[in-house]
């Protein structure tokens, strides 16, 4: 429970553990930008300045520390060094280690916290998991935050090993008469961990004994985004205490209890903007959290180092007979509307500066125009260059919203405007097609017979582009299409008929021989450097294969079957419209999803080839051979009418 003003007046401070709390710092966030780089090292450094000040016990971080996974070395440079300015020095550390850390930081290299390791000389412990943007994918699934632990800087933990199940096992910590169990679930996909959950498959262990605090740190979708596409507070266990929520944006600091589960919710939210949306425009806290006993408290601590953001929507709609534009020149009215609102709301951001000394002073301005028609718009990059050198985004700073009109008429013939309904559901699909995953998937799903996949599967094609926009796993392609080659030629090995017409029929039924073959694609994906031997720490690197990958070939967990003491989890509920907190950039969705559908055109060729030479030695080798040739040059013929069609998709 949250302490009150009464109950604080006896509490020993040698018995109250205290923790700074931060996440989504995004380093390296527009690190090329001249104006705005530096923002998410500056406020990270106030972060950690923080902790210094409050002389606090642990750090600990809600995922996202970068902004990508394998951020540039002038990034992580950067990091070492403040890492190793505000964290490393001679101040005595008074949490004692309770649980088995071989169990906690299994992926470290010498499987310790990194105060208690002897190399070391830790002044405050950080404890991170990683979130979306820092996951460990790619080649060798080896992400900045390895590199961190590696180098012992940051205690990396709750990293799920296996896809099968997740098995959750506190961090058990001490000090004085105050125990604390910090339980830690990095980010997976939302839709992979609503399936867990309701196949009960999420299991958390409950410490042997009683009078521990129990906290959770994820990095989830906690607003509803759609079935399956976010964390419903209500599948998290009941025995939790508090919970900190990484991933939201929006800064809801301030823990909020959960009527049902009677545990607390706290929202950090990032330190720095990285999508000018509404939320983003809220101040930016961390979290100072003090824990005694069974009590605890969460003291807001606003960073002074944010640069100033001030964000506005305006439907032109509600200042339509204000602004006469139902006459003259509509564009020039929207434009000098738009003039006036723009100076008031630096004039606003003035109002932000802080008088931290490293405080950016220019701000970032975001004003949304709902329109009625599209004679309003105005071109938005030529109005900000009046602006260069008063605000820090005027290519930006002005957006449009197109609200469209949806007539219907109901049984009386009467017409009816459903624009907002229409509206939430145009925004809905606008957000799912800015993802380039979601285009490749709709794409070969809705495309004609003659260009269906034969062999590879539409979600996987949709998988390999999310890889290579998320994480530039280059390597991808080439997996997934080898994946596909081995099962088809497997597949066709159990087939009787080997002529022509065999071949052909035995390729259409292909997917449905095997329906769940794309969920093993992704355990292929995802397990090869997931398997290693917990006893030995230089045995990933014994099993490195050619290709420089760690892995096995028995696809078994690192760990065992969870005790019997652990918790399974709820079932999630409810549905929700998909929303957005920022989506990936058009061009970048538009550039990957067109490179897979580049892939598909020319490997589906290559697929059909590589498996008729494994008939070229039987009689039928010519008659194969001829069906590979007249597939290869179809699909060759098709591939750039296919590619034309899909850029227009994503228009």
């Amino acid at each position: 429970m949250s302490e009150s003003a009464s109950q604080t007046a006896d509490i020993n401070p040698d018995d109250t553990i205290k923790i700074l709390v931060a996440s989504d710092i995004h380093l390296g966030f527009n690190e090329k930008d001249p104006i705005r780089g530096d923002d998410s090292f500056i406020a990270f450094e106030e972060v950690l300045q923080h902790a210094l000040e409050n002389e606090v016990d642990a750090l600990l971080l809600g995922g996202d520390l970068f902004h990508v996974a394998n951020p540039s070395t002038n990034t992580l440079d950067r990091c070492f060094r403040l890492l190793k300015t505000y964290t490393l020095g001679d101040k005595p550390i008074r949490l004692e280690f309770l649980s088995d850390q071989n169990d906690n930081f299994l992926e470290s290299l010498s499987h310790t916290v990194n105060y208690e390791d002897p190399n070391m000389n830790i002044a405050i412990p950080v404890f991170s998991i990683h979130g979306n943007h820092d996951d460990s994918g790619g080649a060798g699934k080896v992400s900045s935050m390895n590199l961190l632990s590696t180098n012992g800087y940051v205690n990396y933990f709750g990293k799920w090993t296996d896809l099968s199940k997740i098995d959750i096992r506190p961090i058990l910590l001490r000090k004085g008469e105050t125990k604390l169990a910090l339980y830690g679930l990095s980010y997976m996909s939302d839709a992979r961990l609503c399936r867990l959950l309701d196949d009960a498959k999420v299991f958390i262990e409950k410490p042997d004994e009683p009078g521990f605090f129990s906290i959770m740190v994820l990095h989830q979708n906690r607003a509803e985004r759609g079935p399956k596409n976010y964390l419903p507070e209500s599948s998290l266990p009941q025995f939790l205490d508090l919970i900190i929520w990484g991933h939201e944006h929006d800064c809801r600091i301030e823990p909020e209890e959960n009527s049902a589960k009677k545990f607390y919710v706290s929202q950090p939210g990032s330190t720095v903007a990285t999508s000018l949306s509404e939320g983003e425009a809220i101040q930016k806290c961390c979290g100072l959290l003090s824990i005694h006993k069974g009590l605890f408290r969460m003291d807001p601590i606003p960073l002074k180092s944010v640069r100033p953001f001030v964000f506005e929507s305006v439907d032109l709609a509600t200042v339509q007979e204000e602004l006469a534009l139902d006459e003259g020149d509509v564009q020039q009215r929207v434009q000098d509307f738009a003039t006036e609102r723009i100076e008031a709301m630096i004039e606003r951001a003035k109002t932000k500066i802080t008088g931290y000394a490293r405080q950016p002073k220019l701000p970032l301005i975001r004003l949304r125009l709902g329109l009625t028609e599209i004679e309003q718009q105005f071109n938005a990059i030529r109005f900000g260059f009046r602006y260069h050198g008063r605000v820090a985004n005027p290519q930006d700073m002005v957006i449009f919203k197109k609200k469209p009109k949806v007539k219907v008429k109901d049984e009386l013939g009467n017409a009816l405007d459903k624009a907002a309904l229409q509206e939430a559901y145009r925004n809905q699909r606008e957000q799912r097609a800015q993802r380039a995953e979601e285009i490749v998937d709709r794409y070969f799903r809705e495309a004609d017979v003659v260009n269906q996949l034969e062999v590879l599967n539409p979600r996987s094609m949709a998988e390999l582009c999310r890889r290579m926009v998320d994480y530039e796993d280059d390597d991808a392609p080439e997996k997934i299409i080898k994946f596909y080659e081995d099962k088809a030629l497997s597949f066709l090995r159990s087939q009787d008929n080997t002529s022509e017409e065999g071949i052909c029929e035995a390729l259409a039924g292909f997917h449905t021989a095997d329906p769940d073959i794309h969920e093993k694609v992704l355990s292929m994906l995802d397990a090869r450097s997931n398997r290693q031997d917990a006893t030995d720490p230089l045995q990933r690197f014994r099993d490195l294969d050619d290709d420089g990958m760690a892995g096995g070939n028995d696809g078994s967990s690192v760990r065992g079957d969870p005790p019997n003491t652990t918790v399974a989890a709820g079932k999630p509920a409810a549905r929700g419209a998909r929303g957005g907190r920022g989506s990936r950039g058009g061009g970048t969705a538009r550039g990957a999803a067109s490179k897979a559908a580049s892939t598909a055109g020319s490997t589906r060729g290559r697929s059909q080839t590589s498996i008729t030479s494994m008939f070229s030695q039987q009689s039928t080798n010519n008659s194969i051979a001829s069906v590979a040739t007249r597939t290869s040059s179809r699909k060759t013929a098709t591939k750039k009418a296919r590619q034309m069609d899909f850029d227009s998709d994503d228009e």
